[in-house]
Parts: structure tokens; sequence; C-alpha cells
């Protein structure tokens, strides 16, 4: 990968969709290679072999995977983003164009022109975070409600109604029952989100009378030992993090104060 980091502008996280586990790590994985500050071309490739992500996310057969993610690669030509406001609803595609190189096994896309303003030249209003955090999910609703609670980190607690909820994850007549759509969805998204990634969610409600109106959610960042921190350090952060030890020093030289110093 590129840099291991997925970047969306705010505006995106607010429109609806629905992808499968399969389709998440494919975009996931192009995502990771776009520089966010940079200005994207519509006709630009994103490669990614198969191999890689059966290394990234590491929990597929080796039987299964090309069979599965190429499957993927048709639903996600197939895959519709909804923005729906009072006056109007507009479908956009994810992608443009989409090959799967079948000896090769290397799956190629191009996003479509509608998505490319979120995800490059964005200098603010965006969510920022890293694919390792996430890259262990399976279930399909973990990753959507992470980058709800990601853009609100700073804050450390959301409340999103039962109705927005539904839109965001674009379940349409799926789990109509609060209780359903509370145990199918939400509390299974929090368990992986919990035991996979770096926050930790706790959920309550918000009612109306007897019934069930929003979800009311708290989070914080987990804090990790600093040897951990250090090793997930790129370069370029750490002497961005330690301007005066790093200041004049040779990359060798800064690789060295990474192992054997702690941060400031």
């Amino acid at each position: 990968m590129k840099n291991n980091l997925i970047v969306k502008h705010n505006d995106f996280l607010a429109l609806g969709y629905k992808l499968s586990l399969n389709e998440q790590r494919i975009l996931l994985a192009c995502i990771s290679q776009v520089d966010s500050r940079n200005t994207l071309d519509q006709g630009m490739d994103f490669v990614i072999k198969v191999q890689e992500i059966k290394d990234i996310f590491g929990d597929q057969s080796a039987t299964s995977i090309y069979a599965d993610l190429r499957a993927a690669v048709d639903q996600l030509a197939e895959r519709w983003i909804i923005s729906d406001t009072d006056s109007v609803r507009t479908k956009m595609r994810w992608v443009w164009k989409i090959d799967y190189f079948k000896h090769e096994a290397i799956i190629r896309l191009n996003f479509s022109p509608d998505i490319i303003p979120y995800l490059s030249s964005i200098t603010d209003c965006f969510t920022k975070y890293k694919l390792n955090d996430v890259k262990e999910f399976k279930c399909i609703y973990s990753l959507r409600l992470y980058e709800l609670f990601a853009q609100y980190q700073g804050i450390g607690n959301r409340e999103i109604t039962v109705d927005e909820l539904r839109r965001l994850f674009d379940l349409g007549d799926k789990y109509k029952g609060f209780a359903s759509l509370k145990r199918s969805v939400v509390d299974k998204a929090i368990k992986e989100i919990n035991q996979h990634s770096n926050l930790t969610v706790t959920c309550g409600l918000r009612k109306a009378g007897a019934r069930a109106v929003a979800f009311q959610f708290a989070f914080t960042t987990k804090q990790k030992p600093i040897s951990d921190e250090r090793k997930s350090l790129t370069i370029d952060e750490y002497v961005r993090l330690n301007p005066a030890k790093t200041k004049g020093k040779s990359e060798l030289e800064v690789r060295k104060l990474m192992k054997q110093q702690p941060l400031v």
C-alpha cells in the first residue's frame, strides 16, 4: 500500500450505500493508494493484486479468494451511492470501469467522476483513519459505523437516529424491527469495532415514550504502549513529531532514533 491511510471528505460519509465485505476490501485497498491532498485524474488506474488483498486482510483461503473477489468485482460494477434530500434523489456509481485479469489475478478500477471529489483535493472537512485499524472487520456494517465514529473522534460521542442509520446503511426492508436492527447491525458492528479497531465504543438509546428513536454512541481511542506507537509511525510522521531531535539528521540516523528513543 502506498500510505495505509483512508481519507474521505465528510460529505461523503452522509451518503447512503451498501457493500459486501469483499467489495469494501477492494475499495479500501484502492483508496489507500490515493494522495488525498492532490488532484485525482479521472482516468487514473488503481491496481491491486488479489494476493495483496489476501495479505492485508488475511482471512480467506487460497482456494476461495480468487472466486470471491472476482464475484465482488462484478457486484461492485453495479453498486450505487445514494444522495437523498427533500427535493432530489441522486444515484452515483462507485466506479466507471473495473477489470479483473483472470490469469494474473489482478483488479484494476477507475473511480467514477462523481466520487473523485470526495477522495482527492481534500484540504479540510475530512475523516482519516488507518487501514490497519479496520482490516479485521468481518461484519459488513462495522466499517460504516467506524467511519461515522472516526468523523467525530475529537468529540467522542455521536447520536444517530434510527431512521438516519437505516438510510446511511441503505437497509431498505431489512431489519424493520428495532430489536433486529440493534442486534444484527449495531451490536454486531460495535462488538467488532471494540475487538479489532483502535476505538472503544458504548451505545445507549434515546427514547420517545417507549419507542427508541436514536442511538447514542460514546467512543474513545485505545491507548497503545509507546513502543507500539513508535513502530507504527512512518519516518515522515516521526520527523514531524520530533523536529528538534531529527533536524539535520540523515534517514539512517532518524531510523536509529526511532528504535532507541521514546516519542516526545
